[in-house]
């Protein structure tokens, strides 16, 4: 029998649980229900998660505060909630490692079908899907079905979009891709047509490797978008 999928809602509003909980429910998920940041952290901590519903705006400890700490340990995949819809806080969330985000009010239905898309990344590819299992680019290998990336035999702790990003540069390696071309292949959908967001995660996946040279180079290319590039 295979076992649900569990997922941890972090919201201190019970309508937000109850709306989201009954969807979950439907698609087979089980929801585990917290209303603080601190509590957020506590069941994180002590459990076992496949997805992270974390609202900006709790007592006792902010939900980007409960990301910047998850992200210390784990690479679960986080999907942040905000009722205030700033730039700021869409581009402050994805900085500190948040996989999507998603502005109140919202649908149930559509924050279930992106963590259907989450899951879905994470999930191994048939041979049909995927041009190369393994990737092998200086001292980087990229195992494309596990999601899991190495440099010089360390494995690196990245998040889903990360990894995501990452592959989809060394597929095409020493070619440029525009901004909108990562944005639609990673996030699968428009994402507040906002084309920042690929920058802010590349910032964040460039920090990401040592310092030394790795036989590559994530290459921003001015006005146009970014290229992984190969060392001779």
């Amino acid at each position: 029998m295979e076992n649900k999928l569990k997922i941890l809602i972090c919201d201190d509003n019970i309508a937000v649980h109850e709306s989201l909980s009954a969807y979950f429910k439907d698609e087979n998920m089980e929801c585990v229900s917290v209303f603080d940041g601190a509590e957020a952290l506590d069941k994180i901590t002590n459990g076992h998660f496949d997805v992270i519903i974390l609202d900006i705006m709790m007592p006792k400890m902010f939900g980007t505060d409960v990301c910047r700490e998850i992200r210390k340990t784990s690479d679960i995949p986080i999907i942040m909630l905000s009722a205030r819809g700033e730039e700021f806080d869409r581009i402050l969330g994805l900085e500190l490692g948040a996989d999507d985000y998603i502005t109140k009010p919202f649908s149930p239905r559509e924050v279930v079908v992106r963590v259907r898309t989450i899951l879905k990344r994470l999930k191994p590819q048939n041979a049909s899907q995927i041009s190369q299992r393994c990737i092998v680019i200086g001292e980087m290998t990229i195992d494309v079905e596990g999601y899991e990336v190495k440099v010089s035999d360390k494995k690196l702790k990245l998040t889903p979009k990360e990894t995501e990003t990452l592959i989809y540069l060394a597929q095409n390696r020493n070619k440029v891709l525009t901004r909108e071309q990562i944005l639609n292949r990673v996030w699968g959908y428009d994402y507040f047509g906002d084309t920042r967001a690929v920058d802010t995660l590349v910032k964040r996946l460039r920090q990401k490797f040592p310092a030394s040279d790795k036989g590559f180079e994530i290459k921003a290319i001015y006005g146009v978008g970014y290229k992984l590039e190969v060392h001779p």
